[in-house]
This record gives structure tokens, sequence and C-alpha cells, in this order.
């Protein structure tokens, strides 16, 4: 993932974070941008959590494939490479996916060090015995500088190390207030996707 992508990306999430009304979502929890803990009005922090249920509909053990049905009726095939989680798939068993995403951003502090980007992440699947599923996590750390907020639009201009730039409108306008052309800005953001089968009682 480029810089300039990720920068799109923790500039959205933060800044202009809104839920999509078409994603196939059972339930979905949010809370908007609001001051971390500590009462510290110049960091800010936004979590979502989000749960989608779907059914699987195909398994196909040859290629490793599964493919899920969510209430929509999209489907999507995915590629499961861990045997246990593969045996366990079968049609008509229950999946529950459950996204979460926690963003933090703060004023850099003066005479703090860090890096413009960093990345990590991984994924942990499914040990024999245990509930079949996966977790992939990925953490995402970015350094920008604010250009310009333009209040009147409610809308705020950030620079990413390589010089790509992005303006995106704040959800709350109120974020604004504590910004100022020449800001660096330390973005943090969290996400997890945890999927695991859940199999429908029997009637």
């Amino acid at each position: 993932m480029t810089e300039r992508r990720i920068l799109w990306v923790l500039s959205l999430l933060i800044l202009g974070f809104a839920l999509n009304p078409a994603m196939p979502l059972v339930r979905a929890q949010t809370t908007a941008p609001a001051p971390a803990s500590g009462g510290d009005a110049e960091s800010l922090r936004a979590a979502t959590v989000l749960t989608i249920h779907g059914t699987v509909t195909a398994v196909d053990k040859a290629e490793k494939l599964v493919t899920i049905q969510v209430p929509s009726g999209q489907k999507f095939t995915l590629k499961v490479d861990n045997p246990y989680n593969l045996d366990a798939a079968q049609v008509g068993t229950g999946v529950v996916v459950r996204y979460y995403e926690a963003i933090t951003v703060r004023k850099k502090k003066a005479g703090e060090s860090l890096p413009a980007l960093s990345v990590s992440g991984g994924v942990v699947t499914a040990k024999a015995g245990g509930v079949p599923g996966a977790v992939a996590e990925e953490h995402l750390k970015a350094v920008v500088s604010v250009v310009q907020v333009d209040k009147a639009n409610g809308t705020v201009t950030i620079k990413g190390a390589d010089g790509s730039v992005e303006t995106v409108k704040a959800n709350n306008p109120k974020v604004l207030s504590h910004l100022k052309a020449g800001d660096d800005l330390v973005i943090t953001a969290s996400r997890a996707t945890a999927i695991s089968l859940d199999k429908e009682p029997a009637k």
C-alpha cells in the first residue's frame, strides 16, 4: 500500500468517515470523533464495530474456496488455507464477521521523533479444537502536516511526507477549531476483522 493511499484512507476515516447504508450490516456501532481519554481537546478518537451475519452457500475443498452469502443477497468467495477451518465449513453453516476499527488523531509533540509512516499486522487462524475462524489485524501510523483549514466549507487539507495532498470534509466541524496550518498530526488507525463459523441450532 503506497503512502498516498494510506494518507487518503486515514484522512477519510478520521475526518470524513461515514457508514455506507448499502453495506449488508446487521448491526453497526460507531462513536463519533471525541476527545480521547484524559479529556485532551487536541486528541480525538473514533471507534467502529460492525457485525455481519452470513451463510455458507458453497465449499470447494479442492480449490480451498468458501462462498458466503449475506442478507442483502451478495455473495463473497474466500480463500481458506487453514485445513481445520476448511473442514468445518459446511453448506448452511452460519458465518459471523466482526470488523473493529479505532482511529486516534493527536498533535505531534515538540521534539517527538516518529517515522513518517509505519505499517504492521498479521493473521491468526484457528487451531484444531477451537472455534473455526481467523482474525486479521492491521495497524497504520502516519505523520501528516496540515496545509489549510477551511472552516467555512468544513474541510482540511493535509500533506504526507511524500508530498501527496488530500482535502477531506470533517463530519464534525468542531474538529477544525483545534487545527491550523503548519500543525503536524499523528494519525493511528487499528483495524481487526474476525471471521468465525457459527452453526445454526437444529430446528
